[in-house]
């Protein structure tokens, strides 16, 4: 699917008595351009699935080298690395070919575990992978003298500095890998949140399909893939700010589910960890902070912007506050039963803590979650069913 940027290199000159040389890969003639384009298209691709994309550059091209410069090839095209990628891939379609037949709650742990996995395979990929492919244009653009001339001064006088241009590149490689990734890697948040299947399934064939997208433009003319990937790179940095606080959610609700004694040991009933789910006092949404109780008695939302700036507090709006019992969460709802709407959501720590919660806070009590109603009723009909011997009968 996606291009492999480099060839191979021809084989060393030899002496007359010594044996043949190990050969090395080199980088392919390209014309102008060319190898840019294609090392932002082979960027953009693997910030979008980067397991899938660096296992599919390491085994393309391990297939276009021959075998006895093989050897030399990057981490990436040795068999044991996209090999190893190619197997977990696998798991991960079945996974999602086998979930659309099961409830969508079943099979959140292992979309839990995928997103973990995206984060690990991401941080390899802009540590090992991306460097690599940013070193390779790099070359190119020296191959072609690029350079940008900066005018300076010194004592003897003004003069000229020619900045090479590929100082720059590897940064910048990085830093538009990041800003794909972070975009991409909302959608499997999106997926653990998600109680169906098939949206789910929809959401990673969404992701796929504008995969495939990138290597059909490429096919088609390399410039075009790169100008829409840049397109790409742009909408990622405008939409990033969201995705960070999405990923930051995901990441810690999905701890909690995952390592449910873990979270329970650091949970904190009486300034309990929240996330907005709406706009509160003009917050964005998935805003994480704290719920505290001031000492006048009135209970408000505090956070630090951008996580390490200055604290701020909001205070919650007046009127009927409850903590609402969730499936996999508590949070917190105001309103009437005709008009509730929910303001926040807590980490799943606070499972069973929702009672001392509304106690600390001095809320309007607790209340079942509609969904949790219904379980509730499925429970009692079973029992029911199941139960041996005569039903007891109370007057």
């Amino acid at each position: 699917m996606l291009i492999a940027f480099s060839g191979v290199l021809g084989a060393a000159e030899v002496e007359s008595a010594p044996p043949p040389a190990k050969q090395e890969p080199a980088k392919e003639e390209y014309l102008p351009g060319v190898a840019f384009s294609q090392g932002i298209t082979e960027i953009t691709g693997v910030a979008i699935s980067p397991l899938l994309g660096v296992s599919s550059v390491g085994a393309w091209r391990y297939w276009k080298t021959p075998a006895e410069a093989r050897a030399a090839l990057p981490w990436y095209a040795q068999p044991w690395a996209w090999g190893t990628g190619l197997v977990l891939l696998t798991l991960c379609f079945l996974k999602d070919s086998l979930g659309t037949a099961v409830p969508g709650l079943l099979k959140k742990p292992f979309d839990m575990v995928e997103l973990f996995e995206n984060k690990a395979s991401a941080l390899v990929a802009s540590g090992a992978f991306v460097p690599l492919v940013a070193a390779e244009m790099a070359k190119h653009l020296d191959a072609e003298k690029a350079a940008v001339a900066v005018p300076t001064a010194w004592l003897g006088g003004e003069t000229v500095a020619f900045i090479d241009l590929s100082w720059l590149m590897i940064p910048g490689a990085v830093v538009a890998f990041l800003l794909v990734w972070i975009c991409s890697h909302a959608i499997n948040v999106l997926i653990i949140l998600s109680p169906f299947s098939t949206v789910d399934a929809g959401l990673k064939l969404l992701r796929t399909a504008l995969l495939a997208m990138i290597g059909v433009v490429y096919a088609i003319a390399p410039w075009l893939a790169a100008a829409f990937c840049v397109v790409l790179i742009l909408i990622a940095a405008w939409l990033a700010p969201a995705a960070m606080r999405l990923a930051i959610f995901g990441a810690r609700f999905a701890g909690d589910i995952l390592l449910p004694w873990r979270g329970k040991r650091r949970a904190t009933p009486e300034n309990p960890h929240v996330f907005t789910l709406g706009r509160l006092a003009g917050l964005p949404p998935r805003t994480g902070g704290r719920l505290v109780l001031l000492d006048d008695g009135t209970a408000v939302f505090r956070y630090r912007r951008w996580c390490v700036l200055d604290e701020r507090t909001v205070p919650l709006p007046e009127g009927v506050r409850q903590v609402e019992k969730g499936i996999l969460s508590p949070s917190l709802v105001h309103g009437g039963e005709e008009k509730m709407a929910t303001l926040l959501l807590f980490l799943p720590r606070y499972r069973g803590h929702e009672e001392k919660v509304a106690e600390h806070l001095k809320l309007q009590g607790v209340r079942e979650h509609p969904m949790a109603r219904g379980f509730a009723a499925v429970k009692e009909w079973l029992k029911g069913v199941l139960r041996r011997g005569p039903a007891e009968v109370r007057s």
